[in-house]
């Protein structure tokens, strides 16, 4: 036998390396070896046949925001976290960015607990602040004191090549009057680091006018102060500090963003994605560079970085669009453009396969609003470095796709 394992008839869809055919896909020692149309299948010793209408082969997904501290604090105080391979390899996906649910007091849960553990690839973003999502409350830093500097760089230098990113949530009542102080802390600690910042915007606690324009405000200044291959996240929120200004059109600060490299990814989570900002913002064409979930413990129950992706197809997003996003782009955020996010010869047999259910779907955005989609997607096997791995039950009670519509 060449080959430990052969995909054999499916439609391989690569908008990284523009591949969008009937090809199979050879691999052997956990590297993607051959692909090519009819390879025997004499030559491998397992063959996994991709049959099925609508189904499609794609890089590993990659979700570029989550939150999978699974064991980092005690059950029922702060935000409960996801474990990672239940939101990654079987959910379809095969790299998750964790995005700061630990701050430097408690960061040591990734080498010592969740690495070793994780068949899924773990990307981990440090928390500007100590304790970040670990801790009750609605903001993760309160202060300036909470950023510490010295020991990030600290926790860097113990964990060298853990920490990826740092983690900002522009969020809570310290930023009324601290908000750009904060702002250039954190970006002088990921500058400390070496790595990019990623910004949480969307507050919703900020629910009067003032706190509302204050946040809009502070999303201005987080843009100009952004270098490339910083990430703003939750692009699509319809909470204060959104992008768009109050008559609908986005910050000038955004074009000059996107210009510059920085990142827009949507993360749209349970509280961060209103459909109606979405729609606007495609009807501009401010489309985001990276659809992620940002799930955690209780939004995994609501939905999955597929249905993420079938909501944006709602919009008119086409599949290569969601694929895109969710694979090269999402990997050129991680900086691993290299490694991952593209079927290559050489690389990881990170794979996808995937179904695309035409149908009349309902979803549900952050406010509550219903809206009717034509497409879901389902997970229906994962490789992970060849190896391979079956779909969870799913998120909703029924399985994978949203409801339909009544």
């Amino acid at each position: 036998m060449t080959y430990d394992l052969l995909l054999k008839g499916g439609h391989v869809l690569d908008p990284g390396q523009g591949l969008d055919a009937p090809m199979d896909i050879a691999v052997s020692g956990g590297k993607i070896a051959k692909i090519a149309a009819d390879i025997p299948a004499a030559e491998s010793a397992r063959v996994l046949e991709i049959v099925g209408h609508g189904r499609r082969v794609v890089p590993g997904l990659i979700d570029l925001h989550t939150h999978v501290a699974d064991g980092a604090i005690t059950e029922g105080v702060g935000m409960g976290m996801c474990d990672p391979d239940a939101i990654g390899v079987h959910s379809g996906v095969t790299t998750v960015a964790d995005c700061g649910s630990a701050g430097i007091a408690n960061l040591g849960v990734f080498p010592a607990h969740i690495l070793p553990r994780a068949k899924t690839r773990v990307v981990t973003l440090v928390n500007a602040g100590s304790y970040a999502h670990t801790m009750p409350g609605v903001a993760d830093v309160g202060s300036l004191d909470d950023i510490n500097r010295d020991a990030l760089r600290k926790a860097a230098e113990r964990n060298p090549g853990l920490i990826a990113g740092v983690k900002l949530r522009v969020v809570g009542p310290a930023f009324q009057a601290l908000g750009e102080d904060i702002i250039l802390a954190a970006k002088a600690a990921a500058t400390d680091l070496g790595v990019p910042l990623m910004v949480h915007i969307g507050d919703f606690s900020a629910r009067d006018e003032a706190s509302a324009a204050r946040r809009g405000e502070l999303t201005r200044f987080l843009l100009k102060t952004f270098e490339p291959g910083d990430i703003l996240t939750h692009l699509c929120t319809p909470n204060a500090g959104r992008v768009l200004d109050p008559s609908g059109n986005p910050y000038p600060e955004v074009a000059e963003a996107r210009a510059n490299g920085v990142v827009l990814d949507s993360a749209l989570g349970r509280g961060n994605f209103g459909i109606e900002v979405a729609r606007r913002q495609a009807d501009l064409g401010l489309f985001p560079d990276t659809i992620s979930s940002d799930l955690t413990a209780m939004g995994q129950t609501f939905h999955s970085l597929l249905e993420c992706m079938a909501k944006f197809m709602s919009i008119g997003y086409t599949l290569p669009d969601v694929v895109r996003a969710t694979t090269v782009s999402a990997a050129r955020a991680l900086g691993l453009q290299h490694e991952i996010g593209s079927i290559a010869v050489g690389r990881d047999a990170d794979l996808s396969v995937i179904d695309v259910v035409e149908g009349d779907f309902t979803f549900t955005d952050t406010t509550g609003q219903a809206f009717n989609g034509g497409y879901g997607l389902v997970p229906v096997r994962t490789v992970k470095a060849g190896e391979e791995f079956s779909p969870g039950w799913g998120t909703h009670p029924w399985g994978w796709l949203p409801a339909g519509a009544s």
